[in-house]
């Protein structure tokens, strides 16, 4: 494995350099889901899905009786679905624990699943809220003080791997306040621990409601509980209570379509179809998901047949679709590759306590870090902007669209939310930087560096979910070209992340950034205000006022040129450009052709797509 990572390593910086040299999609527009914050809101409950029996093929008809062919019985789930992935995670199954992208993993296969859902949606993108989650309906109180839920009845938990008196009950409104309460724990490692913000506490009123108590209104409350969470699976008090957390947090006692059989970190995961699962049974009768992290390895395994899906780069899509006949897919809901000017610091107060917080431990502006600017300091700031717009008319947006993404993408300039195929409504001409290398360089002698400087810039190798290397290297050797002495920095995400929490990073990094459309507001909390959790290495006063303004408001046209506003702000030529988006792209994988169908749930901005709408060849 190794080998081959050293090779693939050496082939593809040598391609990039070479595509420099001589240089020198699709894409699905999210659905911007709205629920009214003033007015109740009910959501008419459905008959679940269930596996809809085969038909006959009629015959002819004739002058002679001919007696009625009985109707199929439904078929169960049959056959092994094998996925090729990265990274399978650490077993952890306890809502505080579950490390980032782990949290992502009982979701998107089917282990866990969220107190609300969004329906289906093809091409894939974050539909509308639907009736088809654990509350099938809810009320919001006129005074948005809380959520009312209802939760659904007959959803049971799996067995887990150590069973007992909780294997096979109903899930209860205790267990769903339990659920959100446990990510907010003292020492939770949930990734999406700034839900504290918004929700004080989730509270049972009897077995079918739940009251989830607000801190702080946001008229995009679902984004906090689900999109954005990557949806808190639901789990078995009891079980908890029984077993104490420690052996709670390896028992996956969960409610989805799949449940675990075994789990085994940094190798294998396998799954097991619940049969009857009250939504929608699964097409396939078990998962079995290993873990390749070469991608040159997961290329072998897809054109050897050995798996039926495997996340790949897009420039080694169609190899494989030529070599096995098979296809790509769609999965996750499309988002922008940016860099991230990390170290701007700039806002003085916590926006929930008031307490002070200037300067962070990593605001360090300076000329070792001459991307970072100084508020107090007025030309310091300005010196700041000018090297960071000069490193972005550096970057080549189509030049790595075509060769690195192999025109699976799309250059891109702004927040996702704004991007320009999938909101050209909104987008903005005067948005787009243009590349421009000798303008770069004069930019730098201007700001003082005529020589350059060094430049650390963190590619995290362990999320291919939100960070393509392949792409980093191309910008990095775009930067050298300009005269920046770029050093990369290969940490793992999951090693660098306290350094984002305690906003002590200070390095350019590369990550990807997901909204609705039109809808900025919710990339920037998550990325550039102070919260509790992990953030783009920024924060920006600007932002935390626009936000706090925009997240109160219902009026979803209102919202939208709201956060036009705030993308002026940020955006080239006159802004403060402390994000330099790259290229628009989606997470494709590659399906075999033994692969019927296969509908993925975009339940996020990342490699979220569940197997239980999937079918194999017989």
């Amino acid at each position: 494995m190794k080998h081959w990572r050293s090779i693939f390593a050496l082939i593809m910086s040598l391609a990039v350099a070479l595509a420099i040299a001589c240089g020198g999609g699709d894409d699905a527009a999210d659905k911007a889901a709205e629920v009214s914050a003033t007015t109740a809101v009910v959501v008419p409950t459905v008959k679940p899905m269930t596996n809809k029996p085969s038909q006959p093929t009629p015959k002819p008809a004739t002058a002679t009786a001919v007696p009625p062919t009985a109707t199929p019985e439904p078929k169960g789930p049959t056959g092994t679905l094998i996925v090729a992935v990265q990274l399978v995670t650490p077993a952890n199954f306890m809502p505080s624990k579950i490390p980032w992208p782990g949290n992502l993993n009982m979701v998107s296969w089917g282990v866990g699943e969220g107190l609300v859902r969004t329906e289906y949606v093809d091409p894939p993108a974050i539909g509308p809220l639907d009736d088809t989650g654990i509350a099938p309906s809810w009320v919001i109180a006129p005074d948005q003080s809380k959520i009312t839920f209802k939760i659904r009845e007959g959803v049971k938990f799996h067995k887990g791997l150590t069973e007992g008196a909780w294997s096979g009950a109903e899930l209860t409104a205790e267990d769903v306040a339990f659920s959100f309460n446990q990510t907010q724990v003292d020492g939770s490692t949930w990734a999406r621990v700034e839900m504290g913000d918004y929700m004080s506490e989730a509270v049972a009123l009897d077995d079918r409601t739940l009251e989830w108590r607000i801190q702080q209104w946001n008229s995009e409350w679902y984004g906090w509980m689900y999109q954005n969470t990557g949806s808190v699976p639901m789990v078995n008090k009891a079980m908890h209570d029984s077993l104490g957390f420690e052996k709670a947090n390896l028992n996956p006692v969960m409610t989805g379509p799949f449940s675990v059989d075994s789990w085994k970190a940094n190798d294998e995961v396998k799954l097991s179809a619940v049969d009857p699962h009250w939504r929608h049974t699964p097409g396939v009768a078990n998962v079995h998901i290993i873990e390749i992290p070469e991608t040159a390895s997961r290329v072998a395994a897809m054109k050897t047949g050995e798996v039926h899906l495997a996340m790949l780069p897009p420039r080694f899509l169609r190899e494989v679709i030529t070599a096995t006949g098979g296809r790509y897919q769609q999965v996750g809901n499309p988002s922008s590759m940016h860099i991230a000017f990390a170290g701007n610091y700039w806002i003085r107060k916590d926006h929930n306590t008031g307490e002070d917080i200037f300067p962070r431990p990593g605001l360090n502006a300076d000329d070792e870090h001459p991307w970072i600017g100084h508020p107090d300091k007025p030309d310091n700031m300005e010196r700041a902007r000018r090297v960071r717009i000069a490193m972005s008319k550096a970057m080549d947006r189509e030049l790595i669209n075509k060769e690195v993404l192999d025109g699976f993408g799309s250059a891109n300039y702004t927040w996702w939310g704004f991007d320009e195929k999938a909101n050209p409504k909104h987008f903005r001409q005067e948005w787009k930087i243009p590349f421009d290398p000798d303008a770069a360089k004069k930019a730098l002698a201007d700001a003082g560096f005529p020589n350059g400087f060094k430049v650390p810039m963190l590619l995290p190798p362990d999320v291919a979910c939100c960070v393509d290397v392949t792409i980093g290297e191309a910008i990095a050797q775009m930067w050298r070209n300009i005269g920046l002495e770029v050093e990369i920095e290969s940490t793992a995400y999951q090693a660098r992340r306290p350094t984002m929490v305690d906003r002590s990073l200070d390095v350019v990094w590369m990550w990807r950034s997901n909204a609705a459309v039109g809808q900025t507001d919710r990339a920037h909390q998550h990325g550039v205000i102070p919260s509790a959790g992990w953030n783009r290495g920024m924060e920006l006063p600007y932002v935390l006022e626009g936000w706090q303004k925009v997240k109160v408001e219902d009026d979803m046209e209102k919202r939208i040129q709201m956060n036009v506003e705030l993308e002026n702000q940020n955006a080239y030529p006159d802004g403060w450009h402390t994000i330099a988006p790259i290229v628009a792209k989606s997470n494709l994988w590659a399906v075999s052709p033994d692969v019927l169908d296969w509908k993925p749930f975009t339940e996020g901005a990342h490699y979220a797509g569940t197997f239980e709408i999937i079918n194999l060849k017989e």
